[in-house]
């Protein structure tokens, strides 16, 4: 198989305003570290891209837009293609022409997000023609590892449930996947890191950009060995923080040494599993293939959602949805579901991805790796994001991420079936 490696930086060039915290006043106050976009270009039986950017995350209209370039020009479908935002909440988020967003923010603002977003497109453009003119013969080798980088942020109390650090292995995904991919001179010249965990260290009174942990593992990694692109891939860690943030039974925003210490950690784990003998090579043959569901949600009349808006204890960041939702309640424009696309990556008969839109609590990325014994590497924040996607269970106990659809102008919480249709639909893409 042939493969090619290939970032660019995508650092804002002027002030922005940093996505991710609703608590966050004013714009952003410079730049700690560079964001970037990386590309990887496979190609065995047939080729496939991975794209990974340094962004909070993008919605469907930027997906849609570079699938829709990359087939034009190079006749892949979108499901040959994996677009995977890191969710970093010290940088931006990416939006295409089609968003239909100018009446959120004013005509600048807007206008300024196109222009980033597409100068983003344009780089990804470039790096894939010129990861196609520039292949490297070789071979993908696979590590499953662990990791405790990772604590959920679901405290359980008699108040129900809190936004506390709870050190409970079970309530996270632990798993830490490697791949190698390794010339015919026996170089390392890639490596892809997946981990399921909020690239939120640097938390809401952080002004300044930066990739936060991955970058900080990159930069590190590439430093100690020359030659080699790392790539991060973002798993299902919704409810998953930095165990770095956590202190005295409390979330904090760390400090720039902080990130630095906890980066290292992580990259000596990866490390520890690089330099040991258990890899196993890929019998690269890849197939592809892509689900569109529906997620349905319950029904509330404008007397329900009314109730929630005039509640004072209800985040004014939601107000503001809710307000426009009641708008499109009058108008009829209001819906029932949530369109959730879903697509896979087999490399070999061991070893696939599932890779899944939207914010992905833990639960389920791990539920569906338990239905298998081979190598299942489960992806959120992939292609769009519009909300959190939580279990039967967080829908039951309540807390932040079950209730994000107040802010995604849908009918209605979440039904509890949209956890056995999602993973349901996962084990048929598997087993296909």
């Amino acid at each position: 198989m042939k493969f090619s490696f290939l970032k660019e930086k995508i650092t804002p060039d002027i002030p922005v305003a940093l996505v991710g915290f609703s608590f966050r006043k004013h714009m952003g106050e410079g730049i700690h570290d560079d964001t970037y976009a990386s590309v990887v270009v496979m190609q065995a039986n047939e080729p496939v891209i991975i794209i990974a950017l340094d962004v909070c995350y993008g919605n469907l209209s930027f997906a849609n837009g570079i699938k829709e370039a990359i087939r034009e020009k190079y006749g892949l479908s979108r499901d040959k293609i994996i677009i995977n935002y890191s969710h970093t909440h010290s940088a931006v988020a990416v939006m295409g022409d089609a968003a239909g967003g100018q009446g959120i923010w004013n005509e600048e603002d807007y206008a300024e997000k196109i222009r980033y977003s597409n100068m983003v497109k344009g780089k990804i453009l470039g790096m894939i023609e010129e990861g196609f003119a520039n292949l490297t013969e070789g071979d993908i080798y696979i590590c499953k590892g662990e990791s405790t980088f990772g604590v959920s942020r679901r405290y359980p109390s008699e108040e129900g449930i809190l936004w506390k650090p709870y050190f409970n292995e079970d309530c996270m995904d632990k798993d830490l996947f490697l791949l190698k991919f390794v010339d015919r001179d026996g170089r390392m010249r890639g490596l892809i890191y997946n981990y399921a965990c909020h690239p939120t260290a640097m938390g809401s009174n952080n002004y300044i950009v930066s990739a936060d942990f991955p970058g900080v593992v990159r930069r590190i990694l590439e430093e100690e060995n020359p030659g080699m692109s790392v790539v991060f891939l973002q798993g299902c860690g919704a409810d998953i923080k930095p165990y770095i943030s956590a202190d005295n039974g409390n979330f904090r925003g760390c400090t720039f040494d902080e990130l630095e210490q906890a980066g290292r950690r992580l990259v000596n784990e990866i490390t520890q599993y690089i330099s040991q003998p258990e890899w196993r090579r890929i019998n690269a043959k890849f197939r592809t293939g892509f689900s569109e569901v529906k997620l349905y949600t319950e029904v509330w009349d404008e007397a329900k959602w009314q109730t929630v808006l005039d509640d004072p204890k209800e985040p004014h960041y939601r107000k503001k949805s809710i307000e426009k939702l009641l708008i499109d309640i009058k108008e009829n424009k209001v819906k029932n579901y949530l369109p959730f696309y879903m697509s896979f990556l087999r490399l070999d008969e061991k070893t696939c991805f599932i890779c899944m839109e939207n914010e992905v609590v833990t639960d389920i990325g791990k539920e569906i790796k338990s239905l298998f014994e081979e190598d299942v590497i489960t992806l959120g924040y992939s292609n769009s994001r519009v909300c959190y996607i939580p279990t039967k269970k967080i829908i039951q106990d309540g807390g932040y991420e079950g209730e994000s659809f107040k802010a995604a102008r849908l009918s209605g919480p979440f039904v509890p079936e949209i956890e056995d249709i999602i993973v349901g639909r996962a084990a048929l893409m598997v087993r296909s």
